[in-house]
């Protein structure tokens, strides 16, 4: 039979054996979520259209070249960056161990062995003699890839690089995020001791003050012994503080990749705090397009369409081309006998593999694509829903923290006059001590209130710009704009 003949009955037989490929109604119950379908909320709509774009590097708008230099150390250094560059590593390749199916397999080999045979089970010749027996071969395959499955699990082992890509910048945004909200908290240590300086060295002009009516019989024991029982209190708070400052420096050194000893040199923090706080005009569709999360979590959804397409592909006969040459020579001869025309043989022809019944197992292959899918593009959904929400959290803690920040401003004000009548009263004897107490006492609440509050705003704002993405475009073409993937 002609071989043109040959090889157009076996294309005909696999296209006929192609049309039995069943997926038993097996698909897809979930739906790429589309972010320009959400509404944005009156939190984000209301934020001043007019600002700036969060930047790249959004910290620096603090203006505190240390904690420049310590985001660059982490950056550096940190574990948490070589991890994420390790996985983009291997992502690469495991796609370039996808993409070599799609070559043609080419192998060659060869054995060379001398041999004595047994004259009393052998007859001569061979045998009483010792003679070489050599080979060498080689084969070729290559897989026509009709239904496109390889092709499919090289687009899908890429896709996952662009997502390891996205991770990592995800992985170095909240880097960032971390550094500066330990930071902020550092920053507010800083201030809360400050208040407590603050607070005993009121606590000790008040006991002198009593000291010098004491003496003019104008102050009793009791009232110098009930102005020098907070003193210690306050001490102990102060000593808090040095703690935690301490603990927050450690903190910084082990972000930065660094001992703990280096957390001794850094200075303290001097953050600008009047950030402006706003959104970008464009929502919202812009609001979460360009954040690193959103667009893994994309990728991710390409690269389980694509498993979908290479479990499909398993469904139909697969078609390889084989071919084989080589010299041979056994038994007789010397060592290059094997070089020589009559020793040569070879072979060409077409390998098919054909499912015909395989128990269910191409088709549960199928449904556990189907179902890897379902799960990424609801992750993906979740991530776009948590990014919206993020973003609105922060706006309205912003917004809020804003005014509460102008309510403690008035109060400290308030207190410190107050503070300061009070004193200047039991000075000259136009009022009593419970007076002073109570205008101390809230005095020190006041300004604990002002450097919570305005620490609450830095970290508010420094999440709003980790929510927002930082500014952090990805290397990796977002899925949306290339447009090459698509649901099943």
């Amino acid at each position: 039979m002609p071989k043109s003949l040959c090889l157009s009955l076996a294309l005909a037989c696999t296209l006929l054996l192609s049309a039995c490929a069943n997926t038993d109604g097996v698909a897809s119950r979930s739906a790429v979520l589309d972010p320009k379908t959400l509404a944005a909320g009156d939190a984000i709509q209301a934020a001043l259209a007019d600002a700036d774009w969060p930047q790249e590097r959004w910290w620096t708008r603090w203006s505190d070249p240390q904690l420049d230099q310590l985001i660059s150390l982490a950056l550096a250094g940190n574990p948490q960056m070589g991890l994420a560059q390790a996985r983009i590593d291997q992502a690469e390749a495991l796609a370039r161990i996808a993409g070599a199916a799609r070559e043609p397999a080419i192998s060659a080999g060869g054995a060379f062995s001398r041999r004595r045979f047994s004259a009393y089970a052998n007859p001569s010749p061979p045998g009483g003699d010792t003679v070489w027996s050599n080979a060498v071969d080689a084969s070729l395959r290559y897989e026509l890839d009709l239904w496109g499955k390889n092709h499919a699990t090289l687009e899908g082992a890429l896709d996952t690089v662009q997502a390891a890509t996205a991770d990592a910048r995800e992985a170095q945004l909240l880097l960032e995020a971390s550094v500066v909200r330990t930071y902020v908290t550092l920053a507010l240590q800083y201030d809360l001791r400050d208040v407590e300086v603050q607070t005993l060295e009121q606590q000790q002009r008040i006991v002198d003050i009593l000291e010098r009516r004491s003496k003019a019989g104008l102050a009793s024991r009791l009232e110098i012994s009930e102005a020098h029982t907070p003193i210690a209190a306050t001490r102990a708070r102060i000593d808090q503080y040095e703690r935690q400052i301490a603990l927050e420096r450690n903190q910084l050194a082990v972000l930065t990749a660094q001992g703990p000893g280096a957390g001794e040199r850094f200075a303290r923090p001097n953050l600008r705090l009047d950030v402006p706080v706003a959104l970008p005009a464009t929502l919202p569709a812009e609001l979460v397009g360009h954040r690193p999360d959103v667009v893994a979590q994309r990728w991710r959804v390409e690269a389980a369409a694509k498993s979908i397409k290479v479990a499909h592909a398993d469904f139909y006969p697969n078609i390889d081309l084989i071919a084989a040459a080589g010299l041979a020579s056994a038994a007789f001869g010397g060592f290059f006998t094997f070089v020589n025309s009559r020793a040569v043989d070879h072979s060409v022809g077409v390998a098919i593999s054909l499912p015909i019944f395989d128990g269910g197992l191409r088709k549960g292959r199928y449904g556990v694509a189907i179902a890897g899918y379902d799960q990424a593009v609801e992750t993906y959904n979740q991530t776009v829903l948590a990014a919206f929400q993020g973003v609105a959290d922060q706006v309205v803690s912003l917004r809020s923290l804003d005014t509460q920040q102008r309510d403690v401003e008035r109060s400290l004000q308030s207190a410190k006059e107050a503070f300061g009548y009070a004193e200047k009263g039991y000075r000259i004897g136009m009022t009593d001590y419970l007076n002073v107490l109570a205008t101390q006492t809230e005095l020190l609440r006041a300004r604990q209130s002002l450097a919570l509050t305005r620490a609450a705003r830095l970290d508010a704002w420094a999440q709003l710009m980790t929510a927002l993405g930082g500014a952090m475009e990805t290397a990796a073409t977002s899925p949306a704009q290339e447009g090459t993937g698509h649901a099943p």
